[in-house]
């Protein structure tokens, strides 16, 4: 009988396989052996293009029937690591696993490069886990690759190719996150021992997801072991968590995990430009039964940010802002999800649903010259998810629904925006709204393999908007001479407006963003089994939320997130997730461009890769108040990364990454003078026309291993900012602004931590 896990996992592939799908007579063969002693494995599971097998006494298998032009297979064999790769019909695999969550990967393919419909990049479990500078973590991980902004201090979000990070979506099992990363940016919501992989489709992605103008990123969790109980744990500077497995119900499999930090200690003690330190935990579980039909998953995340001094600020030119007079603040947010997934194939067709419950919390207070003030918010969430799969001639079709309902309740104690005059108020509201998608593709290969075609619609209902909207999208793939893989994809895109974006008149009428996207990706292998591509890509913004009324504070005097730099972006994270205090109308435009290189290695004992990003991203708010375009506070033309991993010996792994990338625009201040109340007051430069130095940074990382019987045991050191560069993430002045200081980056910052993982 099919494990559990190639059974989800393999319906999971089939709901985003390759375009090419096809002749029964095709056949797909080879053999799978351990990566450590070459011997055969037998009885594991081999799944390709929904037709599954499982491999012979000597390691061999073959599968009849299999799709023609390259497909996904997944391996999966009980003691080793899961392997997702791809390959073409006529052609033997030689595949090498790695033991479970440890050892060398090695996948050796012997055929054409793949054919694909939609570029992406795809992560590891295990690359994850030892990849330079991201601490182990998997979306942190996500910042090396290319078409990804920086983000100063590493304050979390996934801004791609020029979009915001509201913009972009997080998918766990198919249910999707409300926030992808613990505030300050130092984790993620799940930790790295809980995942399977994931993959980053930073642009131009198909119709089975919408209401984004951003990428998307899809998480997959791993089935835990069935045998018998496990337990493992990790434990570093920032937090500890915990992982147990083992079999469940209808001979299914248990997988738990939980994670507490104690991030506040440590950076108390860090002579960074931080006064809020945070605390975090998040728990996951997941059930999936013996035949892999069903799949229960559950996640939740608590986040506490909490003053521990007072600000200094003031004339001080080292604060990010004046917060001399901010006495308190607190702020929390809590999520939780829970959801099911039922998985039949029927006949051809593969089916897949998945409904899902959630509540989200979020408050922030503070106390500021002597007034409470802030926001709170709750949300509660019911959605559902379906798609079926079957394939045609020489390719396949896929139909599919999503469909949520949102109630949100906040309340708001503050100032009003203008035109107000009322120096304090308090705004309750409450808001029940429904999202409707539909979508239907198909996807096309001809019969020598040489073009494939997915073109498909998607159809929404945006219940904030209270708008129907039609994205036609299409991607073409096709070989060209010198074993080029071509994909060119044009198509529309909308997003609906946010809760926070009407919590001061939920009535008022806000259209849906939309967006146009181009782009033309090249594919091709390198000796040495690397792989170069190359990415251009364009896009047109319409509709965008800004504000339509202007702050009494000045622009360069952190007045508003045209000041840019650290402020400017912080601007773009918090308004998301606290509200705004300004008005907000669908006035503003975009567009952004860019090109992509990358050079990728993945197998062999030394893998990694060297990326170069050119992106521009310009905006233009309420022609009232910023009518040039101007660039976006997240526009860095120029990202380069060289990362790579040394496996020097069985037990020994050494790695790197080199990042500079462009520094953010900031509007500068211009003059300043005395007020009425003899208070100095900026005089704005030009918006955003300076720029902060260059962000320039190495990572080193070294992994240490001891495998014994009663289980592995793993020392890591991220040695992250190794050069203790001082980085500049903002400008601050003094009181009358004669003296510009700059706010530094995190100095020099270790992660160090031990695994233990049971045999």
């Amino acid at each position: 009988m099919l494990g559990p896990r190639a059974v989800a996992i393999a319906a999971a592939i089939a709901a985003i396989a390759s375009p090419a799908i096809a002749r029964a007579e095709r056949a797909l063969s080879g053999v799978v052996t351990d990566g450590a002693t070459r011997a055969p494995v037998a009885g594991a599971t081999v799944a390709a293009a929904t037709i599954e097998t499982v491999t012979g006494a000597d390691g061999s298998f073959t599968i009849s029937g299999v799709p023609g032009g390259v497909f996904d297979v997944f391996v999966l064999a009980d003691g080793y690591e899961p392997q997702l790769l791809r390959a073409r019909a006529g052609r033997g695999l030689a595949i090498a696993l790695a033991p479970e969550r440890g050892g060398t990967e090695v996948v050796e393919i012997d055929g054409a490069a793949p054919l694909t419909a939609a570029p992406a990049a795809v992560l590891s479990a295990e690359q994850i886990k030892t990849l330079p500078g991201g601490g182990g973590d998997a979306l942190r991980s996500l910042q090396s690759l290319p078409g990804v902004a920086r983000i100063p201090f590493g304050l979390g979000g996934l801004a791609l190719r020029g979009t915001a990070p509201r913009d972009t979506h997080v998918f766990l099992d198919g249910i999707q996150v409300p926030i992808l990363y613990h505030f300050g940016g130092l984790a993620s919501f799940v930790p790295t021992g809980y995942l399977a992989h994931l993959e980053l489709q930073p642009g131009s992605f198909g119709v089975a997801h919408g209401r984004g103008l951003g990428g998307v990123a899809l998480v997959d969790s791993r089935a835990g072991r069935r045998d018998r109980w496990r337990a493992g744990g990790e434990l570093s500077l920032l937090d500890a968590a915990a992982l147990a497995e083992g079999p469940g119900p209808q001979k299914g499999s248990w997988l738990i995990a939980a994670r507490r930090s104690y991030a506040d200690a440590i950076l108390a003690l860090a002579p960074i430009d931080l006064t809020l330190l945070p605390r975090y935990y998040d728990a996951q579980v997941r059930w999936e039964s013996g035949n892999g039909e069903w799949t229960a998953l559950g996640f939740a995340s608590d986040d506490n940010l909490h003053l521990v001094r007072t600000p200094t600020g003031g004339d001080t030119p080292g604060g990010m802002i004046d917060a001399s007079n901010v006495g308190a603040f607190d702020y929390e947010s809590r999520f939780a999800r829970v959801g099911v997934r039922w998985r039949k194939k029927v006949a051809a067709t593969a089916v897949t649903i998945t409904p899902s419950l959630g509540v989200d919390k979020i408050s922030a207070i503070a106390n500021h010259k002597g007034v409470d003030k802030g926001q709170r918010r709750t949300t509660e969430t019911g959605a559902i998810r379906a798609t079926a799969v079957t394939p045609i001639d020489q390719g396949k079709v896929e139909l599919g629904f999503d469909a949520s309902v949102v109630r949100s309740h906040w309340t708001i104690d503050g100032k009003p925006p203008p035109p107000s005059e009322d120096e304090f108020e308090h705004v309750e509201g409450s808001k029940t709204s429904g999202d409707l998608g539909m979508w239907a593709e198909v996807s096309w290969a001809s019969a020598d393999d040489a073009v494939g075609i997915r073109p498909g619609v998607r159809i929404d209902h945006l219940g904030l908007a209270d708008q129907w909207t039609v994205d036609p999208r299409v991607s073409v793939t096709h070989r060209a001479p010198y074993r080029l893989t071509i994909t060119e994809s044009l198509g529309m895109y909308h997003q609906p407006p946010s809760i926070v974006d009407l919590q001061h008149d939920p009535d008022r009428p806000l259209s849906a963003s939309w967006s146009v996207q181009a782009s033309v990706a090249v594919k091709a292998p390198l000796r040495d089994q690397a792989e170069v591509s190359a990415t251009i890509y364009g896009q047109d913004l319409h509709e965008l939320p800004v504000d339509v009324v202007s702050g009494a504070t000045p622009v360069s005097a952190n007045g508003s997130g045209e000041a840019g730099g650290a402020f400017g972006v912080a601007r773009e994270l918090i308004d998301d997730q606290f509200g705004t205090y300004s008005l907000r109308d669908n006035r503003g435009r975009g567009y952004a461009y860019g090109a992509e290189l990358m050079i990728r290695r993945d197998v062999g004992a030394v893998t990694g890769w060297i990326s170069y990003t050119y992106a521009r991203s310009f905006r233009r708010g309420d022609p009232a108040r910023m009518a040039p375009w101007l660039p976006y506070v997240l526009d860095q033309p120029h990202l380069l990364t060289v990362l790579a991993t040394w496996r020097a010996t069985a037990h020994w792994r050494f790695g790197g990454r080199f990042r500079v990338v462009t520094g953010n625009p900031y509007t500068p201040v211009a003059a300043a003078f005395r007020d009425i109340e003899h208070a100095w007051t900026a005089i704005d430069g030009p918006l955003l026309s300076e720029r902060l130095p260059a962000f320039v940074q190495l990572d080193l990382r070294v992994d240490r291993t001891w495998k014994r019987r009663w289980g592995t045991m793993a020392l890591f050191l991220d040695l992250q900012n190794a050069a203790n560069r001082a980085n500049v993430e903002g400008v601050t002045y003094n009181d009358d602004y004669t003296r510009r200081g700059y706010t530094h980056g995190l100095p020099i910052f270790p992660s160090l931590g031990v695994e233990y993982t049971p045999p």
